[in-house]
């Protein structure tokens, strides 16, 4: 069962925050006093991708959506939205569909530097410094993983200004890529998988995250990145101001198992037959618990099964984690469940795993409206839908498919250039809500 092409995982390496390199414009390395992650929370500015190949047709959506955005929000100045492509060859804004003038308006091309990587988050996570002074500025993390983009986050640091951080570590392992490295919104707390190197979680230790930083059990996965089960959205009237988005493999399987075998037809055709069985399997286990074992099906159901525990527990340690690193012991912390599978080996000892269906947790957040990957099961996306437009978000669903392939998804293949100093949900508007809600509560009580 195991699709596409494995990640190709490298790097080269340097520096600490006293030898950091810093370039163009940017603020000295003496005037730096720590690096802030930040998070999906900060007004973003641009969105990255790669056209390369097989990329045009994803990159011709997400254009779509940005443009999208900025028009049916109305967005203009420092709120407009521009989509930042990096080419592999030729003229991407030809590939759009729309005229030429529309696609320099929400689009834009890299004209010092091309590249066919696809795997805009592996290569850096796009930050914020935090001077002496108290002020943010906007930096960017080289995760110095070499290979195609090896050179991109220097050029961008020289293009817009950014104080440049270099991973001292020079192991060249995808656990200090970008897609390892998330955080919290409001309480700065830096969520990265375990995987992550010695050195590495040293320098952000280092430079602001000691006592910060939680590791969540990512060496069951094959390219083993956090963002691959857990993810963060901003929400209002959630405590705190945001939610934790984690993969459900029970909800995954529940609803493969009521699914009309209709609604599998625009699975690929492999993935549908499968499915088929599982979806059998699972309904004959409704009389006999031990139907299947043995069968590829069985020990799928039983491996995803495993994995909804790992996750599951390790959700539970982060919710933990925030409650004491933010003080506040009794904090009820929003939690969203999103259907997903993965495959692998291992059963009751997962190992090599990585999304069966699109990882819809796997996700670009941009403002208010989340980019996630498509699985083609409308039982999927009307439980995704669901309770996201409750809380006042709006979903884009894409075929990321050339990710997919290769054991990656949305978050993958884009990154982002975020305000750090301005917020779409502010400090003020979930303290009001909280205080709406407290005083419901006591009313209630009394």
């Amino acid at each position: 069962m195991i699709k596409g092409i494995y990640r190709y995982l490298s790097g080269l390496f340097i520096v600490s925050l006293a030898t950091a390199t810093v370039l163009s414009a940017a603020p000295g390395a003496s005037e730096v006093a720590r690096l802030k992650l930040v998070n999906n929370n900060n007004v973003p500015q641009k969105i990255l991708v790669c056209s390369s190949y097989n990329t045009q047709r994803f990159v011709k959506d997400l254009f779509s959506v940005i443009k999208e955005i900025n028009d049916t929000e109305g967005l203009s100045g420092d709120d407009f939205i521009k989509l930042h492509i990096i080419s592999s060859s030729g003229n991407p804004l030809a590939n759009l569909g729309v005229p030429i003038d529309v696609a320099q308006k929400y689009a834009e091309v890299n004209e010092n530097f091309s590249s066919s990587d696809i795997w805009l988050q592996d290569c850096m996570e796009i930050c914020a410094a935090e001077l002496k002074s108290g002020e943010l500025v906007p930096a960017v993390f080289d995760s110095n993983r070499g290979r195609g983009l090896g050179r991109l986050p220097k050029i961008l640091s020289q293009m817009w200004d950014l104080v440049y951080f270099k991973n001292p570590a020079n192991y060249q392992d995808h656990g200090d890529y970008g897609g390892n490295l998330e955080v919290t919104p409001f309480d700065d707390i830096m969520v990265a998988g375990s995987t992550i190197t010695a050195p590495c979680k040293k320098y952000f230790e280092d430079l602001g995250y000691k006592g910060r930083m939680f590791l969540g059990n990512t060496h069951w996965l094959q390219v083993g990145h956090i963002d691959e089960y857990i993810s963060f959205i901003p929400t209002p009237h959630a405590p705190g101001g945001y939610t934790i988005v984690r993969a459900d493999t029970g909800l995954a399987l529940d609803l493969i198992k009521n699914a009309p075998d209709e609604e599998l037809d625009k699975v690929n055709h492999y993935d549908r037959a499968f499915l088929l069985k599982v979806k059998r399997l699972l309904n004959q286990q409704m009389k006999d618990p031990y139907a299947g074992k043995g069968t590829e099906e069985g020990e799928f159901i039983a491996l995803n099964q495993t994995i909804n525990e790992i996750i599951e527990e390790n959700v539970g340690k982060l919710k933990e984690f925030i409650r004491k690193s933010s003080k506040d012991f009794d904090r009820d912390i929003e939690e969203v469940y999103w259907p997903s599978l993965f495959e692998g080996r291992g059963g009751a000892n997962p190992r090599g795993c990585h999304a069966f269906l699109p990882g819809v947790v796997n996700l670009l957040v941009v403002r208010d409206h989340l980019i996630v990957p498509a699985t083609h099961i409308p039982a999927f996306d009307k439980a995704i839908e669901a309770r996201l437009k409750a809380q006042g978000n709006k979903v884009h669903f894409i075929d990321d498919s050339p990710y997919h392939n290769s054991m990656g998804e949305i978050h993958c293949g884009t990154n982002a250039l975020r305000d750090p100093n301005r917020s779409i949900v502010t400090k003020k508007q979930v303290r009001a809500v909280q205080s709406v809600k407290n005083r419901f509560k006591r009313l209630h009580q009394e």
